[in-house]
């Protein structure tokens, strides 16, 4: 131990240098990593707000309200392959479809449970072979009763139904090559032109990607194509454009291109 105290007395002051020297080197450190300091004023003050600015009244006159352009609009679906004449008079919405000639034909699910209804009840009351035969006899009758509701809906068309097609702005109109909307209803390209409220009018147009079975398997939104479209209308376009359907084609390709246009008006 006494070693030790003389050893640190003998060389107090070179150790005392050395601890000078490395509060030096410590100091010099701090003092140069300091970043030279800035005032920035604001770049705005009250004083300038009264010179160089005009506050401005708002009254009804400055206040621009947009109007619709598309109040004329026709709240209809259309199809632009449609190569069917364009008038603005005596035209009719849809083509001859199975829903035109409903109340003439039953469906082939209606017909068969029909015949499956009258076969349990004759089983029920009585196997005799004359109620057989009245069983085969009814069966022969529905499935003729189908056959002849397949060629009403070929050869049925309205009366009032001139062949013609709208000519001017609709609501939905669609481009898929040789495809129709599901069982030919319209209905079946949804339209979802009055969904966004107020002061929301303007033109989205959706481009859509369909399998063979008629489903939209994509939608997408294109900008270049589309007018005044807000947040809503594109969120709504896409939606209820995924939600659209078309007819079964084996002979079109596995994703087939095509383009929903809708117009939405404001309620």
């Amino acid at each position: 131990m006494n070693n030790f105290l003389n050893l640190i007395d003998r060389y107090k002051f070179g150790i005392l240098a050395v601890f000078m020297l490395y509060i030096g080197i410590f100091m010099y450190l701090q003092i140069s990593s300091f970043e030279k300091s800035y005032f920035i004023d604001r770049w705005f003050s009250k004083d300038m707000i009264d010179k160089n600015e005009v506050m401005i009244e708002l009254k009804p006159e400055n206040i621009e309200i947009l109007t619709s352009s598309t109040s004329s609009v026709k709240n209809i679906i259309r199809d632009q392959n449609d190569k069917r004449e364009k008038s603005t008079k005596e035209w009719s919405e849809t083509k001859p479809s199975a829903q035109s000639v409903k109340e003439v034909t039953r469906s082939d699910k209606e017909i068969e449970q029909s015949i499956k209804e009258l076969e349990k009840q004759f089983f029920s009351e009585t196997g005799e072979a004359e109620k057989r035969k009245k069983i085969i006899d009814e069966k022969n009758n529905q499935l003729k009763q189908k056959s002849d509701s397949k060629n009403i809906q070929k050869l049925t068309k309205p009366s009032t139904e001139p062949d013609k097609v709208f000519k001017g702005n609709v609501m939905v109109d669609w481009s898929l090559i040789n495809r129709n909307p599901h069982q030919n209803d319209p209905n079946n390209i949804k339209n979802p032109g009055y969904t966004c409220g107020d002061r929301t009018s303007g033109l989205v147009t959706i481009k859509i990607k369909v399998d063979q079975s008629g489903k939209v398997i994509d939608a997408k939104y294109v900008s270049s194509a589309s007018n005044s479209a807000s947040p809503c209308m594109i969120e709504q376009a896409k939606k209820y454009a995924n939600s659209s359907r078309f007819n079964y084609s084996n002979t079109a390709p596995a994703q087939q291109d095509g383009m929903i246009r809708y117009t939405f008006v404001s309620q």
